[in-house]
């Protein structure tokens, strides 16, 4: 024996604008709530009998859509005509709900009629006989599209703050108005830092000696409410330490107030512009010993572990900081190598060489 049909459009009904409400207890049926809901013009459901072929939409799912209450007979290829063609494939055929019961979650774009494109996100059941067998689906569809605009705009911000970080070791920070860590890409990818630690602990891979002087000065920077800059050294996840410098400005409400504190942190030769390009092999000629010294210093390395990061001899590490004559033109190309893996970048600028740590 067949089992009946679970009624799957309850919202379907026209219901009076008052006659829902119980006015001693104020309560809201269920209807009368879905009503409200779908008020808006962010949501509809719809729901499908199959013995009884009755596909219907609820008045929010035509607004939704679109399409003014009752103007056209709904059906579920209807639905899919809707669908932006890209995203179509990804909805299940009505083959597939009727005799397979297979009914998905999808995201998907519609074209409304006015030519107007909204993102929406579909859910919906299918329901079973006793027996097995698909006997109605209903489902929801609700408007995305403010949403899925906030997250585009949230993925391309930080797009750009990861190209930023990638080129020049540029991290951006915001920190709350009492100097709490809200936001910082890059850093704990540049210092080692555990993520879960960034909030509070920020600070740890500044080096020992100048972590207090700095978390005094940047406290005492705040109660000024003026923009300022910090030096300092930080330990970063390759080994070694690195100098970086950070720019620190208020942001302000429409009063005086301070809502939260922004900033940048860079390396503080970082050189940044159109007119750089990469010192390619041709013209590694051009780097000379004070390029390598700063270099090194950018690392905070000693002759010691270029030699060893390079293959190359200390003495010869040496006769190429002095500039000293010989044929070196080999060993010089494998200290810049050594360099540049290590994460430091070599860029000509019209006639000079300008040395940037990257990484």
């Amino acid at each position: 024996m067949s089992a009946a049909v679970p009624n799957i459009e309850p919202s379907l009904q026209l219901i009076p604008e008052r006659s829902a409400m119980n006015p001693p207890t104020l309560a809201f049926s269920s209807r009368e709530f879905l009503r409200m809901v779908e008020s808006f013009g962010l949501s509809g459901n719809w729901g499908w009998n199959f013995a009884r072929k009755e596909y219907v939409w609820s008045s929010g799912l035509y607004r939704l859509f679109g399409i003014e209450d009752g103007t056209i007979r709904p059906d579920y290829e209807l639905f899919r005509s809707l669908i932006h063609p890209e995203d179509r494939a990804v909805l299940e055929d009505a083959s597939q709900i009727l005799n397979e019961g297979i009914l998905s979650d999808h995201t998907f774009r519609i074209i409304r009629p006015d030519g107007t494109m909204r993102m929406v996100l579909s859910r919906g059941d299918v329901y079973f006989t006793p027996d097995g067998r698909p006997a109605g689906a209903a489902g929801v569809v609700v408007d995305i599209t403010s949403e899925q605009r906030v997250s585009l705009a949230i993925r391309a911000q930080n797009d750009r703050q990861r190209a930023i970080f990638e080129h020049g070791t540029i991290v951006s920070w915001v920190w709350t108005a009492d100097g709490e860590v809200l936001h910082a890409p890059g850093w704990c990818e540049l210092t080692g830092l555990a993520p879960e630690d960034l909030l509070r602990n920020w600070h740890l891979p500044i080096v020992p000696e100048e972590r207090a002087e700095v978390l005094r000065q940047h406290a005492a920077m705040r109660e000024r409410r003026q923009p300022f800059t910090l030096d300092f050294k930080a330990q970063v996840a390759r080994g070694g330490r690195t100098s970086f410098r950070t720019l620190v400005v208020p942001v302000q409400n429409g009063s005086d107030a301070i809502r939260e504190w922004t900033g940048l942190t860079f390396p503080p030769s970082a050189t940044v512009g159109e007119t750089a390009t990469d010192v390619g092999s041709d013209v590694q000629h051009q780097i000379r010993g004070a390029h390598l010294r700063a270099a090194r210093g950018l690392l905070d390395w000693t002759l010691a572990d270029l030699a060893s990061a390079s293959k190359l001899s200390l003495s010869t590490i040496r006769r190429l900081e002095e500039d000293a004559d010989g044929p070196l033109a080999r060993s010089r190309h494998a200290a810049v190598d050594a360099l540049r893996q290590a994460g430091v970048g070599f860029r000509l600028i019209e006639v000079s060489i300008a040395i940037a740590h990257m990484r």
